[in-house]
This record gives C-alpha cells, structure tokens and sequence, in this order.
C-alpha cells in the first residue's frame, strides 16, 4: 500500500496534486486518528500525468475504498466516485447531494481543502446511510444506537457504525465508539512521557452477530502512548457484555472501568513520587541519583559503624500495593563474576496502609539497625575486597 511519500506523488497532475496531499496529510478523517491510504493511481486519458486515485479510509474499524476520479480534460470539474460499497449512492439525487455534499455540488477548484471538505461530507452521509441500514433489521439495533446518543454522554460523532459485508445481507453490526478519557484528566500530575499527545485514542468495537443480534462481542482499542501509560493491554480486558445488557449501560461501564484504572495509575504514580521525595528529604547528603520523571527507583548510600553501602529502592508500578524492592551492594566488595556484591531486602517491615513518611523512615531504621551489620557480616565473608 502506498502513502504520502511515495514517489507515485511525483506523477499527479499539477492541479490535483495540493487536493490530494491535503488528504493524505489529514490524520483525522472520521472519528479515529488515522492516515487515509493512497493505494493506487492511473491517468484518465494518455496524458503521463494521474488524475485517478484509489484511497482507503478508515471507518468503523474497516477501510473503505474509494475511487476518486478527476477529468484532465476538464478539471474545474469536481471529481466522480466510484464506491466499494455499491449501493451507496448508486442512484443519487441532486437535491440529496446539494444537501449532504455541498462542497461537490458547489466545487471550488482553487481552493486546496476542497477534496478534504467532500470525503468528510461524504464519509458523514455514509454514516448516516449506514444508520438507516440497522433500522432495517429489526428494533435491537436502532434501540441500541437511538439509546446510546439519547441515554448516554456519548455523542453522535463519537460513533461509526457499519454493516456487513458491504452491498449484501448482513449478518455483523459493528459499533465503533470513541471513549473521551483524557477530558477528565490533570496533566500535571502525569509522568512526563504520559502527557498527551494529539494521537491518544479509546476506542471500544462492540460487533452485533447472530440471527437476533444477540451474540456480541467487544473489545477495547488504545493508542500506545494510553496503553504504556495503563500498563499494557493484559491489564485492560473489558467486561464480558452479555444479551440481556444494552449499549446505553455497557458503554458507562466500560468508561468507569477505564477512569478507574486512570485514577489508579495517577494515584500510584503520586505515591512513588512521595516515596523518593521523601528520602530526597531524609537522605539529602547521601543520594546517588533517582528517576525525576516517573519516580520508579532512587539510589543512596548509607553507613553503619564506618561501612558504607548503596541502597537502590525500586517501585513497582501498583507501588503500595506491592511494597519497594530494596537492594544493598557494597562499595567494597565484588562477586566471583566481577559486579559490587549484592543481597536483596525479602523481609522488610511493610504496610501498604503506612502513610509515606513512616514507610520510609521504618525502612531506613530496618535498613541501618538490622540489615546493615548482616550485609557487612556477609560482604567480608563471601567476597574478596578490590
């Protein structure tokens, strides 16, 4: 398949060219930010520049293919459409089109957004096309999408919704649905590389199939940058969505289920940061180094009786829930394999309920009083000093 760069670009005709880049350019089409795909080209007579083009484009989780057909001949002309879905528009009448599609009725050929403007008058209608499509298979569908919008905070151009296949008897609804999570949430609490960017989509599939439309299926979509910030997909496997529940309540669900976890990670993360902090605080003059963006691990060294050692405390991702990691090396001791000799803390005094401050302060007096003397003991007698 062939994008923006490709060097196809270099043989489109001079007045098409900036018509077309402004598409391929546009990361936002329907409701989901993603690139319309140029697949093919050809000219519409023997001249050697391309006047016709195939794109995809994304639509309710499927992709679309559309020839866009201009006239070099005639180029003042808007462009004809041939459509993989045939029965879209087959018979079309000027006075719908004059009122769905205006920007092809009234086609400015100068004007560079001029292609954009018709695919997203297109693209509307074809939804609004695909709409009437459930109201022909009986009252759960259009009761599903009529709710929906009606009932919920979702709004209509927050949904895509298709049958299929294409052009012949249905036998799949398929309900793409824009979830609006990051509204709720306070950047500035975030770890750096968690702030969004304009590319940080939710979205939930929720397929129809079966003859009452009674068996279905959903599932949950996110960009990376959400996914990473959430923990991976592992963590996010929505709710089951049984027949007997409606979109209207499925979808709420599955929004708090979403906010739930976002609160969870941005509470977590507000802990880890607590936690360094407040060794920073404690440990001023003894500190190494430490993670200042997402707070996931901080290094000092400390001192018993004229020993001294480092101590790397590492926070887990659900941190309190699961307690630190804390490992001391020595600064005079190396393993046979040539690395600072090492033991890992299994048995630190720990409760997720603590509040931060006396966490850590139990944690350093374990550290000092009781783990010190042994990790000396056992530094001498199972290493060689450098």
């Amino acid at each position: 398949m062939l994008n923006q760069q490709h060097p196809l670009l270099n043989t489109v005709d001079p007045y098409v060219e900036p018509l077309l880049k402004t598409v391929l350019q546009n990361k936002r089409l329907g409701i989901c930010y993603n690139l319309v795909k140029l697949e093919s080209a050809w000219s519409s007579s023997c001249k050697a520049k391309t006047d016709c083009f195939k794109l995809s484009i994304p639509y309710a989780g499927e992709h679309l293919v559309w020839n866009i057909l201009f006239n070099s001949q005639c180029l003042e002309m808007g462009p004809d459409f041939i459509f993989n879905d045939q029965n879209f528009l087959a018979d079309p009448d000027i006075d719908i089109l004059s009122d769905t599609v205006p920007s092809l009725v009234k086609w400015k050929p100068n004007d560079t957004n001029a292609l954009f403007n018709v695919l997203v008058e297109l693209l509307q209608y074809y939804k609004h096309y695909q709409i009437q499509l459930l109201g022909n298979q009986g009252e759960r569908l259009q009761f599903e999408y009529s709710t929906l919008i009606g009932e919920t905070e979702t709004r209509t151009d927050d949904v895509e919704v298709i049958m299929l296949p294409l052009g012949a008897k249905p036998t799949e609804a398929r309900f793409l649905i824009r979830l609006r999570l990051w509204e709720y949430i306070d950047y500035s609490q975030l770890p750096l590389r968690s702030n969004k960017s304009q590319n940080d989509e939710a979205m939930l599939i929720i397929t129809f199939f079966g003859p009452d439309w009674n068996r279905i299926v959903p599932q949950l979509h996110l960009s990376k940058n959400l996914e990473d910030f959430l923990g991976g997909s592992d963590t996010l496997r929505v709710p089951p969505f049984p027949s007997n529940k409606y979109l209207m309540d499925y979808v709420p669900e599955v929004k708090k289920f979403i906010e739930e976890k976002i609160k969870t990670v941005v509470q977590c993360f507000e802990s880890r940061k607590s936690f360094v902090t407040v060794i920073i605080m404690l440990q001023r003059g003894s500190l190494v180094e430490y993670d200042s963006s997402e707070f996931n691990w901080i290094v000092v060294v400390l001192e018993h009786r004229d020993f001294h050692f480092l101590v790397h405390f590492r926070l887990p991702p659900t941190f309190p829930k699961e307690k630190p990691h804390v490992i001391l090396r020595s600064v005079y001791h190396m393993s046979s394999q040539g690395v600072l000799y090492e033991e890992v803390l299994d048995d630190i005094p720990y409760n997720s309920e603590w509040q931060i401050g006396i966490m850590v302060q139990k944690l350093l007096t374990y550290i000092i009083e009781t783990a010190a003397p042994k990790f000396q003991t056992n530094s001498i007698k199972k290493t060689n000093r450098y």
